[in-house]
Formats: C-alpha cells, sequence, structure tokens
C-alpha cells in the first residue's frame, strides 16, 4: 500500500508543476474602454507585468505602443490616439506639457531608472571596471549624453574610475540606449552603456549595474494625454502606477 501511494504521488507531481506553470489569462470587461499607451522601449517589459496584474484587478484591457522617447513625443504630436504616455526621462513628457498635448495635473515619476553596462564579450567574473580598465575591446557605445540621461551616467562613471581619458577613441555615440542595446546585441559594439529595464532575465548575467551613486536619478515620468474627454480607463492606470502592488512589480 505504501509503495502504491508513493508512485501515486510521482505520478501526479508533473501534472501539478503543469498546472502552477500555466496561468490564465486575465479576464477583459469588455463594456470598458481600454487604456491606450506609449510607453518608451527600454520599460515594455515591466510594462507587460504590470498591465497582466492590472487588468487581473480591475477588467480593464491594456493596449501598448512602444518606441523611443522622441519617437512616441512625434507621434502624439501628430495626433496618435493615446491615453498615457510613460516616458524614460521627465524631459520628453514636459516637452507634450508645453505644448499642451499632455496635462501636468497628475503627472508623475512612475520609476528610476538603472544604467548598466552590457556587453557579450567579458568574462563572466570580470566587473565592469575590470573590464574597461583591460582595454580588451574596440567600441564601447554610449547614448549622446547631451541629451540621455544613461548616456551622462555613463561618462560620470567613466570619470569616477578614471578611465575615461584612455578609452575617449573607443566610444560611439548612438542616440538613445535602445538603439546601443540593439548594436550590442547584433555585434556592432563590442560594450555599451543601456537601460538594465530592457534587458530580458537571461540578459542580465551580461550586464553589470552602475552605482547609483555616482549619476543622477534617472526620473521616468507618465503623464495623461490631453483630449476633450479624458478616458476614465486612463486616470485609473495613472493612479495604479503609484500604488504599492505596481511599485512591488517596478522594483
Amino acid at each position: 500500500v505504501k509503495n502504491f501511494s508513493i508512485l501515486i504521488v510521482l505520478f501526479m507531481l508533473p501534472v501539478i508543476f503543469a498546472a502552477c506553470g500555466k496561468k490564465s489569462p486575465p479576464v477583459v470587461d469588455t463594456q470598458i474602454a481600454p487604456v491606450k499607451i506609449a510607453v518608451n522601449n527600454s520599460f515594455m517589459p515591466t510594462s507587460e507585468l504590470l498591465a497582466n496584474d492590472f487588468t487581473t484587478n480591475t477588467g480593464i484591457a491594456v493596449e501598448f505602443s512602444s518606441g523611443s522617447d522622441q519617437e512616441l513625443v512625434d507621434m502624439i504630436l501628430e495626433g496618435g490616439d493615446y491615453d498615457v504616455f510613460m516616458a524614460s526621462d521627465v524631459e520628453h513628457p514636459q516637452v507634450l506639457v508645453e505644448k499642451a498635448k499632455a496635462e501636468s495635473e497628475g503627472a508623475l515619476v512612475y520609476a528610476y531608472g538603472i544604467a548598466a553596462l552590457y556587453s557579450k564579450t567579458w568574462e563572466l567574473h570580470w566587473t565592469a571596471p575590470e573590464y574597461l580598465d583591460s582595454g580588451q575591446f574596440s567600441t564601447l557605445g554610449i547614448p549622446n549624453p547631451d541629451d540621455n540621461p544613461y548616456g551622462q551616467a555613463a561618462i560620470a562613471m567613466l570619470k569616477n574610475i578614471e578611465v575615461y581619458d584612455n578609452l575617449e577613441n573607443k566610444i560611439v555615440y548612438t542616440n538613445d540606449e535602445e538603439e546601443t542595446l540593439a548594436r550590442v546585441k547584433a555585434k556592432e559594439l563590442d560594450a555599451g552603456f543601456i537601460a538594465y529595464s530592457s534587458l530580458s532575465d537571461r540578459s542580465k548575467r551580461w550586464a553589470w549595474i552602475v552605482p547609483q551613486k555616482v549619476y543622477d536619478p534617472i526620473g521616468q515620468s507618465a503623464v495623461l494625454i490631453t483630449k476633450e474627454n479624458v478616458n476614465d480607463s486612463a486616470k485609473i492606470w495613472m493612479g495604479y502606477l503609484s500604488s504599492e502592488g505596481a511599485q512591488s512589480i517596478i522594483q
């Protein structure tokens, strides 16, 4: 009898694990208007987790459009149908506010970006300072520090560990952190400074987080898009972003 019971348990384990691995999609209330969100590429992995939690708790569907901050600003200025803009900085939403395309009231910093150095050419036991000091690479991607907080964090970090002067001739400036990441993945660059949130869990093993003490906080702002009738679902989403549940997911 004892052996028979063990066999039953062993037979049931795969079924139990399979059930645990399958998550039913959240139920959408089709009577409620969805919230349409323009979100920076780097925040998409986290946005999808937030959307799943949000819809599970409210029944409100979430529709995303992603791109660089400037691409999304241009689309909104051209009349794109969005309810919320979630940027990777605070400057781009402010542009929309100044052009009366977004509301200053209710705007919030929903997250703080984390800068990281990403490369597949270094030894895993190396830290970024050891890798950068070694000089065993040809190109280092940095988002344009004139207007990109991740580029500014990169320059601050290089100067902090006193390697900037030695590496200046290897630096390749990109338009933003997303271009840097794409070019590192395409092996056009040996390494690059990017937004840590844009990496999959598997890719994070190839990243080194820049100590936040060496650069100014990278606030990420969300704003409501100005409309004649602001979608109630959008207001609920904005409230959700500052909730304990959303902030736990973001952290």
